[in-house]
């Protein structure tokens, strides 16, 4: 069983996407083999022996992993054993925010270029301009809902960056019905609102049609703020 740091539960496919830190400050992404497409795990991969989802944003759990998955996945991604995850603790705010300041990286340099080796990274954006939460219309022509946001990191300006961060997810479906519908929001409107004073964002690399693209999987509010989280389409 191997500790891990939870810096990503989002949403992918018909599970979860989950990713995190492990004592030796590596990043892994615990998943199961599929055929064709994404690996990803099961919702109940993220659930203890007594059914409780322990696999969460700021909580150290032991995995079962197994072994890395062979060549031409990700290289952070391992396959995770038939031992349920264990919670350890949930990590102090202080101690989750300190984890961030630690392992976090200036620029998206290490994931967003053609020939890059890894898939994930953590960020503390210079300046977080805006979020949107919005049902559109994606590349296969299906209606979904994809929250987004622009901000800021070093001298690089980032665009409607999507966010599938399961928290997240479900903090914007609350918003869409206090707004009626899609919404953007100024993102110091939004933090004043919800009691934050700093964030972080972990970003993965992600394939489409052997292109890529880059994707906000986990979003960490400092103070720590937690949401119900969405996994619907």
């Amino acid at each position: 069983m191997t500790e891990i740091r939870i810096l990503a539960v989002s949403r992918i496919s018909d599970g979860v996407c989950v990713a995190g830190i492990t004592n030796e400050g590596q990043w892994v992404r615990p998943t199961r083999p599929r055929t064709g497409g994404w690996r990803y795990l099961d919702y109940d991969d993220c659930k203890d022996s007594r059914g409780r989802w322990v696999v969460r944003k700021g909580n150290l759990v032991k995995m079962h992993l197994t072994h890395k998955i062979p060549e031409g996945a990700h290289s952070e991604d391992w396959l995770i054993g038939d031992r349920k995850p264990k919670l350890i603790e949930e990590l102090s705010a202080d101690d989750y925010q300190a984890i961030c300041e630690k392992f976090a990286e200036e620029s998206l340099d290490a994931i967003d270029r053609d020939n890059a080796k890894r898939s994930l990274v953590l960020i503390h954006p210079r300046k977080i301009t805006s979020f949107s939460f919005a049902i559109e219309t994606n590349w296969e022509g299906q209606r979904k809902y994809i929250p987004r946001c622009n901000f800021k990191l070093r001298d690089r300006t980032c665009l409607r960056k999507g966010i599938s961060d399961l928290e997240w997810r479900g903090y914007g479906r609350q918003v869409m019905r206090k707004h009626s519908g899609n919404c953007l929001l100024q993102a110091e409107k939004v933090f004043e609102h919800i009691g934050t004073m700093d964030c972080w964002f972990t970003a993965g690399r992600n394939l489409l049609k052997k292109n890529f693209y880059i994707l906000i999987v986990g979003v960490h509010l400092f103070p720590v703020r937690h949401f119900d989280m969405d996994f619907k389409r």
